[in-house]
C-alpha cells in the first residue's frame, strides 16, 4: 500500500480542477477524454488515464438547489459513456444509465443533462457505462448543490479520497481490469492512495480557521476509515443530508464506496504545527494527507455561530408505520456456495455463470433482470430487507431516493455499508416516478451480478 506520507509536500492546496458554477439555467459544458495525468509534480511520465475536462476528479460543479441546471456532456472517448449524478432526487430520464433512462452516449457525440436537485448537499459524478472500468481509469467529479444559508466557514475544501492500481512507476495497471479474482473477492482494490488526485496534498490552514471538510469516497471498492487529528470536528451531513451535529468518535469517518461525510472543522494546535489524516486498514496506519497550521492566527476562540445546516425537503418525509417488504438476498462470490442462478432469464449452473462473468445474485438472479424486482405507486413506503449471505461486505446504492438505515435511525443515506453475513432493512418512500437501480457499489460486484431495479409508477 503507497499512500501520500511518501510525497507529503509543502506546496499550496490543490482543489480538484477548476470549478464550475451553474446559476439558473446556465449550460455547464463537460468533456469525456483520454489522456496523459501526472499524480505527482516529479512523476517522469504520465499515466494515461480518462477524466473529465481533464481534472483528476473532474471538475466541482457548483449548482443551486431547486433551480435548473443544465450539463452538457461531450464524449470524446473512442466508447461509450454516460454520467450518473449520485445521490440526486432528479427526474429519471437524467438519471444516467445507460439501456434504462438513455441510450449510451457515442464517440463523438453529446447530451443534455437537466438537473433540478431539491436538496442541498455534496454529492459526486461518475460514468455509469462500463464502470468498472470507466471509473476506476478516472471518471468522476464532485457535485455541490449549494444551500441558500450555508453555514459561516473560513474555507470550504474538498476531500475526495480514491485508490488506485498501479505500477512502480505510477503506471495504471490495464491489464487487470475485470479480473474474475476482483470480481468474486472485495472489488478492484488499488495500492495507491490519492487525495483530490493527487499524492501529494496537505491542507494549508490557520490557527483558528473553521473549514467545512466535504469527504467522498469515489473508489470502486475499497472501504476507507479515516481517523482525522483535529478534536473540534463535527459531523452536519451524511450522503449530502443534513444530521444533527455531533462530535467525531476517536476522530474516525467510515466511508464505503460512494458515501459521503460533511465536517465542520474548527482547526485547533500552533502556528506552524501540522496534524496527519490517516488511513487505517486492519492494524497498518497510513498518511494520506495533513493539515498544515501556517503562522497566522484567524482567532483565538472558536467561533461562534451555528454549524446546523438548514433542512432539506427530504429531511420532512415521516415513513409511515407499515410499507411494502421487499426480501433482497446477495449470495455468491468466493467462498460463497453459490450453485446455480438464473442469467438471461434461464437457469446456469456456476462454471457457465463464470464463463459469463456473474458471481454474485440477488435472490437467485445474476446480471439485471427484464423483470423489475417490485413495483409500487408514486408515495408508497418499502422496506428492502437484506440478507447479505456471504463472505464480503457490500456498499448498497439506491438510485433517485434516499432512505432509512435501520442502524442509523433519522439519518437519511442513499449508499449502506454491509458487512459479511449482516442482515438490515433500508426503508424509504418511492416518491420518485421512473426505473430506478438497486446495486452494489464495489463496482465490481455490480458488474458481476449484483444489481436490479424497481419501477414507481
Amino acid at each position: 500500500m503507497k499512500a501520500s506520507s511518501l510525497a507529503l509536500m509543502g506546496g499550496g492546496l490543490f482543489i480538484p480542477g477548476p470549478a464550475i458554477s451553474g446559476t439558473g439555467a446556465a449550460r455547464i459544458e463537460l468533456t469525456a477524454s483520454k489522456g496523459n495525468y501526472k499524480f505527482e509534480q516529479d512523476q517522469q511520465s504520465p499515466t494515461q488515464l480518462m477524466f473529465f475536462n481533464k481534472a483528476i476528479p473532474g471538475p466541482v460543479i457548483r449548482i443551486p438547489q431547486g433551480q435548473e441546471s443544465i450539463v452538457e456532456l461531450h464524449n470524446d472517448l473512442d466508447e461509450p459513456t454516460s454520467v450518473h449524478w449520485h445521490g440526486l432526487r432528479i427526474d429519471n430520464e437524467m438519471d444516467g444509465v445507460p439501456g434504462m433512462t438513455q441510450d449510451p452516449i457515442q464517440p463523438g457525440e453529446s447530451f443534455l443533462y437537466r438537473l433540478r436537485p431539491p436538496d442541498a448537499g455534496t454529492y459526486w459524478y461518475h460514468s455509469h457505462q462500463r464502470t468498472w472500468g470507466q471509473l476506476a481509469f478516472g471518471l468522476a467529479g464532485i457535485l455541490i448543490v449549494e444551500e441558500d444559508e450555508a453555514p459561516r466557514v473560513d474555507q470550504d475544501l474538498i476531500f475526495a479520497v480514491d485508490d488506485w492500481r498501479l505500477d512502480d512507476h505510477l503506471q495504471f495497471d490495464s491489464a487487470s481490469l475485470g479480473s474474475m479474482h476482483d470480481w468474486s473477492h472485495g472489488g478492484r482494490l488499488g495500492n495507491w492512495i490519492t487525495i483530490n488526485g493527487r499524492l501529494d496534498h496537505p491542507y494549508r490552514v490557520s490557527k483558528g480557521e473553521r473549514i467545512r471538510f466535504r469527504m467522498l469516497n469515489i473508489a470502486n471498492a475499497r472501504t476507507m476509515k479515516l481517523r482525522i487529528n483535529q478534536p473540534l470536528s463535527r459531523v452536519i451531513a451524511i450522503d449530502g443530508q443534513p444530521v444533527k451535529p455531533y462530535e467525531l468518535k476517536s476522530g474516525v469517518v467510515t466511508l464505503a464506496p460512494g458515501q459521503r461525510s460533511d465536517l465542520i472543522i474548527d482547526i485547533s494546535g500552533e502556528p506552524n504545527s501540522g496534524s496527519p489524516i490517516e488511513l487505517l486498514i486492519k492494524d497498518q496506519v497510513y498518511t494520506v494527507s495533513s493539515f498544515e497550521v501556517d503562522g497566522n492566527i484567524k482567532r483565538q476562540e472558536i467561533l461562534e455561530s451555528s454549524i446546523t445546516l438548514p433542512p432539506n425537503p427530504m429531511n420532512r418525509i415521516q415513513l409511515p408505520q407499515t410499507s411494502k417488504q421487499v426480501p433482497l438476498h446477495i449470495g455468491g462470490g468466493a467462498m460463497g456456495g453459490m450453485q446455480q442462478a438464473i442469467y438471461q432469464g434461464r437457469e446456469m449452473g456456476i462454471q457457465e455463470l463464470i464463463q459469463n462473468k456473474k458471481i454474485w445474485a440477488f435472490n437467485g438472479i445474476a446480471g439485471l433482470p427484464d423483470s423489475p424486482l417490485f413495483k409500487v405507486r408514486r408515495g408508497s413506503a418499502v422496506s428492502l430487507n437484506i440478507d447479505n449471505d456471504n463472505a464480503w461486505s457490500h456498499a448498497m446504492h439506491i438510485h433517485g431516493h434516499h432512505f432509512i438505515d435501520q442502524k442509523q435511525p433519522g439519518v437519511w443515506r442513499d449508499t449502506a455499508l454491509f458487512m459479511r453475513e449482516e442482515k438490515g432493512s433500508l426503508r424509504f418512500v418511492a416518491d420518485n416516478p421512473g426505473k430506478w437501480l438497486i446495486h452494489c457499489h464495489m463496482i465490481e460486484h455490480q458488474a458481476g451480478g449484483m444489481i436490479t431495479w424497481f419501477e414507481v409508477t
